[in-house]
């Protein structure tokens, strides 16, 4: 069983960076779609870090990097069923950090709500973050290594390490403490 478990990553790891060179991502190796393969909009500059992977079972991922954008991720990030990440400017996510089902981070608003009213600003989120559940991460925001985001939560801003947020518009509920090299099995 264990074999054939093998011989279906290593066709999935094939498809998948052919599938991404194809949509001019680059990547550190090891980028792996398990179901559906992600939706890619790079009319800007996308690179996903090794081992990279999405889970698309039933909603397919979306990243995205707008002209002049850069999206950077980090080595073993994951992205759940529907997260979408879109940069306008710049979104840069650290190692190991994890986007649960139909997450959200744009650094835009992508269209003005008034007159002048357009905002786009770079969002960075940090090492081992964890961004729950349909939670939504707006422009301008820094989110600090190990943090917590939970699910639903929309943040506005910035994030301290170590923290846990929740509510519309986020606020620290919960601190911790945690090794540096920590990450979440």
């Amino acid at each position: 069983m264990r074999l054939v478990a093998r011989a279906v990553d290593a066709v999935r790891l094939v498809r998948t960076a052919v599938y991404l060179r194809a949509h001019g991502v680059r990547t550190g190796g090891r980028a792996i779609a398990r179901g559906r393969l992600p939706v890619v909009h790079a009319d800007g500059r996308i690179v996903l870090g090794r081992g990279f992977s999405t889970r698309s079972a039933q909603a397919r991922v979306e990243i995205g990097a707008g002209v002049g954008g850069e999206l950077v991720v980090g080595d073993g990030v994951f992205l759940n069923q529907g997260a979408n990440v879109f940069a306008a400017v710049s979104v840069r996510i650290g190692d190991h950090t994890r986007l649960a089902d139909h997450a959200t981070v744009y650094d835009t608003d992508f269209h003005p709500v008034g007159p002048g009213a357009k905002r786009e600003a770079p969002v960075v989120i940090g090492r081992n973050v964890w961004v729950g559940r349909s939670a939504v991460v707006l422009p301008g925001v820094t989110i600090g290594d190990h943090a917590v985001v939970a699910a639903g939560a929309v943040v506005t801003k910035d994030v301290p390490p170590r923290s846990v947020v929740a509510g519309n518009p986020a606020r620290v509920v919960s601190t911790f403490e945690c090794p540096d090299d920590w990450v979440r099995p």
